[in-house]
């Protein structure tokens, strides 16, 4: 479900415990019997209750993107998941879960990369509107669109210099054009220049 590498086991404990270089203890005197399932024999978090607590440590639009994932590989199970939460109350990673979950329903796939997170840190950081993240348009998926200002933004990473992903992105940006949206793309090194990101989306 998670787009990046695991570098040290998380473990779940009853009582704190001294973490060690590949594994990190995370204590919780309360786990429910039924947040617990076993893969290969292993006692393990469910998919709900790991999305639970990753709401603490993940903001709402990652963490809408791991649910994304978990329900492309039939994993999320929304019944389940508020089950998981409410059997957790005061877990301080509700709210981002809540979020989360909302952007799911409203089509997002959240941010997927590292680039993308940084866009809409910048986005909140100047107060700009709030945008849908990795949503569709008129038969398009693009990374961010703000729809009181039919405006479409993407990200492009070191990818989208091959010719051909470049002709794909011209084909998708007419097309997004037709339907009267306006189409902005920003790199890595536009983002570095958060002045003129912001006056774009501003003009």
């Amino acid at each position: 479900m998670w787009r990046g590498a695991a570098g040290v086991i998380d473990v779940i404990v009853p009582r704190r415990r001294r973490s060690r270089p590949s594994l990190r203890a995370h204590e919780c005197r309360r786990l429910d019997p039924l947040d617990v399932t076993r893969v290969r024999n292993i006692p393990v978090t469910t998919v709900a209750r790991t999305l639970v607590d990753l709401g603490a440590v993940l903001d709402a639009h990652r963490l809408a993107n791991v649910i994304h994932e978990a329900a492309f590989h039939d994993l999320f199970d929304a019944a389940a998941t508020q089950a998981a939460m409410d059997r957790a109350r005061g877990h301080h990673g509700l709210s981002a879960l809540a979020e989360a979950i909302a952007a799911h329903e409203s089509g997002s796939a959240g941010t997927r990369s590292a680039l993308e997170d940084r866009f809409l840190a910048l986005v909140r950081t100047n107060g700009l509107p709030e945008p849908r993240v990795n949503t569709r348009v008129k038969g398009v998926e693009v990374d961010f669109h703000f729809p009181d200002r039919r405006l479409c933004v993407e990200i492009d990473g070191p990818g989208h210099g091959r010719p051909r992903t470049q002709e794909q992105d011209r084909t998708r940006d007419e097309k997004l054009r037709a339907a009267a949206q306006t189409v902005l793309r920003f790199t890595a090194r536009d983002l570095d220049d958060s002045g003129r990101v912001v006056a774009q989306l501003d003009g």
